[in-house]
C-alpha cells in the first residue's frame, strides 16, 4: 500500500513557499504566526528575540528560497534557540527552514518543538506533513496521531479530518478514512463551495476502496483531466468502472475500464487485493 499513499501525498506536500507558510490552514492566526507574531514561547532574552526577528525578516525577503540565504536564516533561528532553550518558536522555525532546505534534520526539530508546546496547530501540521514525506509506516502513524490531535484542537477546521483520511490508505482503515474525508468535504464547503481537485480525488479513492464504486466514479470523473496520468487514479478508476460495468452489464464501460487498466505501466505495484478484482475475461 505504500505506493498508493505516497503518490497521493506528493500532490499535497510539494506546495509553494507561500502555501507552506500557512500550512494549508488558511487561518489568519497561522499567517500571523509565520510573520513572527502570536508566538507560543516568546523569549524574554533580548538577544534571542533579535536573532529570531532577523530570521523572520530574511525568510520573507528570500522569496526565491536561495539556499545560501536559507542556511543563514536557519543559523539565526538556531542561534536564537541556543540563547534561550525555552524558545520553542525558534526551535520550530529552525526545523521549518531545514525543511525548506530538504534537510532530514527538520523532522526531529519539529518533534522537539511539538513536545515542548503541545497546542500549536502550526507545529502539528508541519510535523505531520514532514512525516508524510517519509512515507513509511512509523512516520505515517505519527502523522495520524498529529492529525487526530488537530481534530481535537480545531474541530471546525477541515485539515485534521483531511489529514486523517490521507493516512488511511497505508494504515488500512478505509472506512474511517472515508468517514473523515466526508467530514472534511462538508467543512471545506463552508469555506468555499467549490472543492479543490485533491479533496474530490482523495474522496473518490476512498469511496472505491470501500466498494462504493458508483459514487467513486462520480468523483474520479470530475478530476479526470487533473489525474488521468496518476498511478492510483488509473488503478481505482479502472476498478470502479469494471465493477459498475458488471453491475449494469455495460460492455462499453467494461472496455473503457480495460483501456484504463492497460495504461498502468507499474502493474506489479497494484495491491494484490485490488489486482485480484481487475479481471476482464
Amino acid at each position: 500500500m505504500k505506493k498508493i499513499i505516497l503518490l497521493i501525498l506528493i500532490l499535497n506536500i510539494n506546495s509553494t513557499f507561500s502555501q507552506n507558510y500557512v500550512a494549508n490552514l488558511n487561518l489568519m492566526s497561522s499567517q500571523n504566526y509565520f510573520e513572527g507574531k502570536n508566538l507560543y514561547c516568546k523569549s524574554e532574552n533580548p538577544e534571542a528575540l533579535k536573532l529570531f526577528n532577523v530570521g523572520i525578516e530574511t525568510l520573507y525577503l528570500n522569496s526565491s528560497l536561495n539556499k545560501k540565504y536559507l542556511e543563514k536564516t536557519m543559523s539565526c533561528f538556531f542561534s536564537a534557540y541556543k540563547k534561550d532553550t525555552t524558545f520553542c518558536d525558534a526551535l520550530f522555525f529552525t526545523g521549518y527552514t531545514l525543511r525548506l532546505l530538504n534537510d532530514p534534520k527538520a523532522l526531529p526539530l519539529y518533534i522537539a518543538a511539538d513536545s515542548v508546546f503541545k497546542k500549536s496547530i502550526e507545529f502539528k501540521t508541519n510535523l505531520a506533513a514532514e512525516c508524510l514525506r517519509y512515507g513509511n509506516e512509523k512516520t505515517i502513524k505519527i502523522a495520524r496521531k498529529k492529525y487526530t490531535e488537530i481534530i481535537k484542537l480545531l474541530p471546525e477546521s477541515p485539515e485534521g479530518y483531511y489529514g486523517f483520511a490521507l493516512t488511511s490508505p497505508i494504515l488500512g482503515d478505509y472506512e474511517k478514512g472515508l468517514e473523515n474525508i466526508n467530514i472534511a468535504v462538508e467543512k471545506y464547503k463552508i469555506i468555499n463551495p467549490k472543492l479543490k481537485d485533491d479533496v474530490i480525488y482523495l474522496q473518490g479513492i476512498l469511496l472505491s476502496m470501500n466498494n462504493r464504486h458508483n459514487e467513486a466514479l462520480e468523483n474520479l470523473e470530475k478530476v479526470y483531466s487533473s489525474y488521468k496520468k496518476d498511478f492510483n487514479f488509473k488503478v481505482y478508476y479502472s476498478l470502479s468502472l469494471l465493477k459498475v460495468s458488471e453491475e449494469k452489464k455495460d460492455d462499453k464501460m467494461k472496455k473503457k475500464a480495460l483501456s484504463i487498466y492497460e495504461k498502468i505501466e507499474e502493474k506489479d505495484q497494484i495491491p494484490k487485493e485490488v489486482k485480484d478484482q481487475l479481471v476482464f475475461s
